[in-house]
């Protein structure tokens, strides 16, 4: 990145299954607090090949909403709304044109769109709401985060399986560097739905796959055997660093450089072996001037799909880097999770004794072939 915009994270905000709160609570979280995987009590799984999910607290999400809202916002824009929310009251960054907002998801308001299609089957024309087919779009959840927020500056929904968040966040630090916006509300959100769990449960996507074995998370074991998905939204506020001192911000870490792009592969296939000439991991690499050795800790996207984990394990190997870790059997996977696996970056610079030029990767792959590297260090 061009060292006259350096980007940084000023304030955090989280809404999931392992609980709500901004930067010091999503700490604590992840500190160790047990999983909050267990079988799913939103919706009826019986017959189904899985059981279940990490669901986030409906009583403590709607105890942040005041009631209209709660009444008038779709489940999913109740989530963005209050984790963005307390993103930007943990930074303290300003409302205003100069404020951006980058939402990642996977499904969108599937429930939206659900109910405003039940609604034409079952009575026709008449039965079409418009207060619904707002939030069958997919950038709902940014159009009425960004009114809560305040954020008036550039406003883009990104929609990716398995990199949600990090590829919103990818976006947000190219923002900030090229000077569109002076900060910007980043990360992913995405809610549990009863028939998207069952059709992918059907499908053999989320563990037990095809029955084998015992359904649970379990990324790069050799025993993974599909994911486990889990709900909720999680924002940082990436901000200029210039502009995040002159107002007196706390300053978490700096993103150093963030590059993504796409391994040529055929669609929904993940040869291990395939190798990536254009690697993001080492084009952030060359643009913070850095060597592989030089990263510490990696933070991967795997999360117990076996062809997705094994291809992610090949291609960082192939890039000389760590082993990597993955938050997917503490949060399940949701949009949200890219932006969590940020923070769990930040929290480890800031908490364990490392160099103090030792940077941490957050690396993204998802199974269309679509890439993500985000390389973050301690702000000099």
């Amino acid at each position: 990145m061009s060292a006259s915009r350096r980007v940084v994270v000023t304030g955090m905000g989280s809404v999931s299954a392992g609980g709500i709160g901004g930067t010091a609570v999503v700490a604590q979280i992840l500190a160790g607090a047990p999983s909050p995987i267990r079988p799913v009590r939103a919706f009826e799984t019986a017959g189904w090949p899985s059981r279940l999910g990490a669901e986030v607290d409906d009583a403590a999400l709607e105890g942040l909403l005041d009631p209209g809202a709660a009444r008038r916002l779709s489940r999913i824009c109740r989530l963005t709304v209050v984790a963005s929310r307390l993103a930007v009251e943990d930074s303290g960054v300003p409302r205003g044109p100069a404020l951006g907002l980058v939402v990642g998801t996977e499904h969108g308001d599937f429930r939206s769109s659900e109910e405003f299609v039940t609604g034409y089957l079952k009575r026709g024309p008449s039965g079409l709401s418009p207060m619904i087919f707002p939030n069958t779009v997919m950038n709902s959840m940014a159009a009425v985060a960004a009114i809560e927020i305040g954020a008036r500056g550039p406003s883009i929904t990104v929609n990716q399986a398995t990199v949600a968040g990090d590829l919103a966040v990818a976006r947000a630090a190219a923002l900030v560097r090229d000077g569109r916006a002076l900060a910007v509300v980043a990360g992913g959100v995405d809610e549990m739905f009863a028939h998207v769990y069952r059709r992918l449960s059907e499908m053999g996507m989320l563990s037990p796959a095809a029955g084998r074995g015992t359904e649970g998370c379990r990324p790069y074991e050799p025993d993974h055997n599909g994911v486990v998905l889990g709900e909720g939204a999680t924002f940082l506020v990436l901000e200029d660093l210039e502009s995040a001192r002159a107002r007196g911000a706390v300053v978490h870490a700096e993103i150093r450089s963030a590059a993504w792009g796409n391994v040529p592969v055929a669609p929904h296939t993940a040869p291990r072996r395939r190798r990536d000439l254009h690697s993001p991991a080492l084009r952030a690499l060359v643009s913070a001037g850095a060597a592989p050795s030089a990263v510490g800790t990696c933070y991967g996207s795997g999360n117990g799909d076996p062809a997705l984990d094994d291809w992610e394990l090949g291609l960082l190997a192939a890039d000389r880097l760590p082993e990597p870790r993955s938050l997917a059997s503490r949060f399940g996977q949701h949009g949200g999770l890219g932006a969590l696996r940020v923070a769990a970056a930040l929290d480890r610079l800031n908490k364990v004794a490392l160099s103090p030029t030792t940077l941490v990767m957050v690396h993204g792959l998802a199974r269309g072939g679509c890439r993500t590297a985000l390389l973050i260090g301690r702000a000099a």
